[in-house]
This record gives structure tokens, sequence and C-alpha cells, in this order.
């Protein structure tokens, strides 16, 4: 899963790795390192920062010691300074790393978003919800556990649930062509409404890409 978003008219957001004190939003994609992972259901939240990277020339960086790669992409004063996230660890370990991503960005709970897969949306379908419980995601799961509470914005892409597979089988398996053909274009519609975030607030994504999936 891996395509080129199409260039827009604007101005060129600039990467740094120094973090923003003010004004950051955080996204962070869900996914399991390595190779066999990359092309599966579960990693679309790596996949949706990765089409992000691509359109913005950001590149992620790993700090000494520190569990995750991260990108800092910024557009100049007045703008929102957007934080793409991903963890180094394994799904049910990635909360390990939020209470600490949200100290170094002062980012509030308000200000952070998961990318993530879900099987109760159909293949190609994206959602914005914030709040709620993990839905037996192992991801969201440990999210949840390491800050205590569940609110915090969610972008679900979904993969769908197809009969007479078993849940894990099927999130970790690769989708067939037609449902990958779905899923890139969730992810490519995704990571062009997490573009948007350095020009306008997360509530109105979220009533954008809801009323469009609609």
């Amino acid at each position: 899963m891996r395509r080129k978003l199409k260039r827009k008219s604007q101005s060129k957001i600039e990467s740094r790795t120094v973090p923003n004190s003010k004004n950051s939003i955080v996204v962070m994609g869900l996914g399991n390192p390595g190779a066999k992972f990359e092309r599966t259901r579960h990693n679309v939240g790596y996949h949706v920062v990765n089409l992000v990277l691509d359109e913005r020339r950001g590149k992620l960086r790993r700090g000494f010691f520190r569990r995750y790669s991260y990108c800092e992409l910024t557009n100049g004063p007045g703008h929102q300074s957007l934080v793409l996230v991903r963890s180094n660890s394994y799904m049910n370990r990635v909360g390990d790393i939020v209470p600490e991503l949200l100290r170094r960005y002062r980012a509030a709970p308000e200000r952070f978003m998961v990318v993530v897969d879900n099987v109760d949306l159909m293949p190609g379908m994206c959602r914005i919800k914030r709040g709620g419980g993990d839905a037996g995601h192992n991801g969201l799961k440990s999210v949840v556990r390491a800050l205590g509470h569940g609110d915090f914005y969610r972008l679900y892409i979904g993969v769908g649930r197809p009969p007479g597979t078993s849940l894990v089988d099927h999130v970790l398996g690769v989708p067939d062509k037609d449902d990958l053909a779905d899923i890139d274009r969730a992810c490519v519609r995704a990571s062009r409404g997490v573009i948007e975030l350095a020009y306008r607030p997360i509530s109105r994504m979220m009533e954008e890409i809801n009323h469009r999936e609609a």
C-alpha cells in the first residue's frame, strides 16, 4: 500500500525535528514494525503517515533511546505544527510512548489523533471519532491504558470483517486486489485530511470527512 498524492498548490510545509512547544497536533499512525507487516490491514496507520511524509517531503527521525520515530511539519507563523509519529513497538505496546509524546509536545488529548484500522467499516471507508473504548483493538487498548481514558481522536480506516476468517488472520493479512484499491483510496483521503490539520482544527476535519463518507 503505497501511493503518491497528487500535489496541491499549497506552500511547502517545512520539515523540522525540534519540538514546537505551542500549537502542536500529534498524529500517530498505528502499525507493527517490520517488512512482513508492511502491507497488512493492521498497518494502514503507518501507510497514512507515509503518504503525508511523501507529499510534504518529510522524513521520520528517531532520537537516542526513543521508542518512536517522528517528524514535525510546520507551515510558518499562525499555522499549527503537525507532529507525525510511528511507534517502533508492536501494536500491543504502542501506548507506552503516548504520555511522553504528549508531554514533549505539550499536547492535550484533544490535540492527539490515532490513525487506525477498523474492521467494522467497509474497506475504503473513513471515519473520525473523539472518545470511546478500544473496540477490541490491541493498539487502541494500549493507548487507552496508558492515558487512563479514551478521550482522544481516532481516524479510522475501514478494512472490513469478512465471515469465516479469524480476526487476527484478517487484520494481519494482505488485502486482495479489490479491497487493496479501496483501502488505498481511503488512506489517500485520510492523509489529505491530516495535511489540512496545519490549517484548520481537528473538529473541522472530522465534520468534512464524516459528512463526505456518510
